[in-house]
């Protein structure tokens, strides 16, 4: 929870036909457990460390575990990603409002595409969600830095090449690319397109739909070697939006023949635990590309709920836009037995990669798994295990992203 520069990619593009032939480094990609050789000294020593919007200090891997261990929100600037953009942002009060970039479109007024939503939405299976979640917190950590942390992206990355493998269509062009940053665990990045039979569409100008969670974890004892097994902190995202993604695709429901126009893209960031460094990467190079984003929604934490109390989806106000959590809350209605209310805490500075895509300039939203005060108390711990996950709670989850996904997609 909680680059300036290229980036290398790693592309996967499959279709319906045969798939684009890859070089063999490509197709077998793999992370060598000997790239988490890199120790703290190798990442120079001291980090250029916010934990506000005015303060900034340089502090040591010791600091930073405090920052961790007292549940401290902040935001690794080192490398300067977001703050080669002050010159491209307008002035906007970042907080608990936001402003939307002046080529930002506002969200639907209503939801309109019950008719392609609600059957689907008995596909998604609780079984399959608790197999993969099993799976992916079984690793000893998925720390930035660790090994384990490089093997549980692997593992991530190979159910994602499965998944468009399996389900290829004339209809969409399907890619996954690996984000490969100046740290071991690289950030994954599944993008799916329209291909319409239509000459005379083009689809290369339409904006983006983003839904995102991180893919590390964090042990607050020792961030390299502890038991981290981060069931819910993210697991839960991850399981949830990859859920979401395999409901999508297995459905068919993407067709441009049906209004579908928007490209979807999946994230699953790295090193969100050490300062939301895979999510900075990736916000800061959309912005000077001038890729065109309609709305991001980061999902993390969504599986745990607090006994005696009522399940709802909490929808955090700081650095989140506020139309898109409005309209959130007609996604609830529509498609999910929770209601989405907001966030009566402030949440405050840097407390998930929503952050990096609105100090990018564009529209974010975090739903949260309940309300702070009665969230999980397990994040961190050993026992961020999967004994502790409601996947009912997930469920509903995932019904709002698929919702999210295909209304703002769709025309």
């Amino acid at each position: 929870m909680r680059f300036q520069g290229i980036l290398s990619l790693l592309v996967l593009v499959l279709h319906t036909t045969a798939a684009t032939p890859a070089s063999p480094n490509q197709i077998n990609f793999e992370l060598s457990p000997n790239e988490s050789s890199h120790q703290w000294s190798e990442m120079g020593g001291l980090r250029l460390i916010s934990t506000s919007e005015d303060h900034r200090e340089w502090m040591n891997a010791e600091q930073i575990l405090g920052l961790i261990r007292n549940k401290k929100n902040f935001v690794d600037v080192t490398e300067g990603y977001l703050d080669a953009l002050d010159t491209l942002k307008p002035l906007a009060k970042l907080g608990r409002v936001v402003l939307q970039w002046a080529e930002g479109r506002p969200p639907p007024t209503d939801v309109k595409h019950q008719g392609l939503v609600v059957p689907i939405l008995k596909m998604i299976s609780e079984a399959s969600m608790e197999r993969f979640l099993t799976k992916f917190s079984s690793f000893n950590t998925r720390y930035y830095l660790s090994r384990s942390g490089l093997a549980s992206t692997n593992w991530l990355y190979s159910q994602i090449k499965q998944l468009l493998v399996k389900h290829r269509s004339r209809h969409y062009k399907a890619s996954v690319r690996l984000v490969k940053h100046n740290f071991p665990q690289p950030s994954i990045i599944v993008r799916i397109e329209p291909v319409s039979d239509d000459p005379n569409v083009s689809i290369d100008s339409n904006p983006i739909v983003i839904v995102g969670s991180h893919h590390d974890s964090v042990s607050s004892l020792d961030p390299m070697n502890g038991r981290a097994p981060g069931a819910d902190d993210d697991g839960s995202g991850t399981t949830t939006i990859f859920e979401a993604l395999r409901v999508i695709l297995e459905s068919k429901v993407l067709d441009p023949r049906s209004g579908w126009s928007k490209p979807i893209e999946y994230h699953w960031y790295a090193a969100e635990e050490a300062g939301l460094l895979g999510s900075q990467a990736v916000a800061a190079e959309y912005r000077q590309k001038d890729v065109n984003v309609y709305a991001m929604w980061q999902c993390d934490m969504t599986g745990y709920t607090s006994p005696n109390n009522e399940a709802v989806i909490s929808l955090i106000g700081d650095y989140a836009d506020p139309s898109f959590n409005d309209f959130v809350k007609k996604l609830a209605r529509s498609y999910s037995k929770l209601r989405a209310e907001m966030e009566k805490r402030t949440t405050g500075y840097g407390g998930s990669d929503h952050f990096s895509w609105t100090m990018a300039g564009y529209a974010a939203v975090w739903p949260f798994e309940a309300p702070f005060n009665i969230s999980n108390r397990y994040v961190h711990t050993t026992n961020d295990s999967v004994a502790n996950i409601n996947f009912s709670h997930m469920t509903e989850f995932v019904k709002t992203i698929i919702g999210w996904t295909i209304e703002l997609s769709f025309d």
